[in-house]
């Protein structure tokens, strides 16, 4: 059976100057569907290469990226926008909430006034945040919130998963990543580590010691 998402050999290389930057390294690996991985690593890893790259916002240089089947390298900037829209679904680092709102109640506030009531306003928050995508990415989400509105961010991902959807946590915290099933760790732009995320291997001191986003 085919992975929903999966990566064979994918390289990302940028041009600084007269310096050639290999921020993906001949990455392979294989996302099922309704599996939750966090693809974690400190600043420089390759992270954020690769959320770009599953995200269909860039394109390998070398490799193959097949995104549900469909090979993306090969797509053009109208393809890869239609690609998006139709099965991805993104939450970032930056919110603009209501302070004394949870996340979902945020999303909840138009319905309110719509007069929808409260169990139906949960349900369509939810189906509204996860736009009912094949794969939900999530960049470093708790990164810029206070601690309990990143608890939401988390149960919410929780929730997500539990009814059937990939989530692919993006992050630098391994406190963060064993929320997941899986942790796929990067280190210059490869990968060293991925298997279960409560495995002891999962979990490095290099990470632990709080890297910066990349």
């Amino acid at each position: 059976m085919s992975a929903l998402i999966e990566f064979r050999e994918v390289c990302k290389t940028y041009q600084m100057g007269d310096t050639t930057v290999r921020a993906a390294d001949h990455i392979s690996m294989r996302i099922e569907k309704g599996e939750f991985v966090a693809i974690v690593g400190q600043s420089g890893s390759g992270k954020s290469t690769c959320m770009n790259i599953i995200g269909c916002l860039d394109v390998p240089t070398s490799g193959t990226y097949l995104l549900d089947g469909r090979d993306v390298g090969k797509m053009n900037s109208n393809q890869l926008a239609a690609i998006r829209n139709e099965l991805l679904g993104f939450i970032f680092q930056q919110y603009n909430l209501l302070p004394k709102l949870d996340l979902l109640e945020n999303v909840e506030v138009p319905l309110m006034y719509a007069g929808v009531s409260k169990a139906e306003r949960r349900r369509r928050a939810k189906e509204v945040l996860a736009g009912r995508p094949a794969v939900i990415l999530a960049d470093e989400p708790p990164g810029a919130l206070d601690s309990h509105t990143s608890r939401e961010v988390l149960g919410m991902l929780q929730d997500l998963h539990q009814q059937g959807n990939t989530v692919v946590l993006i992050t630098h915290d391994n406190s963060i990543a064993v929320q997941a099933q899986r942790i796929i760790r990067l280190e210059d732009g490869q990968v060293v580590y991925d298997g279960d995320a409560h495995a002891p291997e999962a979990v490095v001191a290099s990470c632990l010691e709080g890297g910066v986003p990349s």
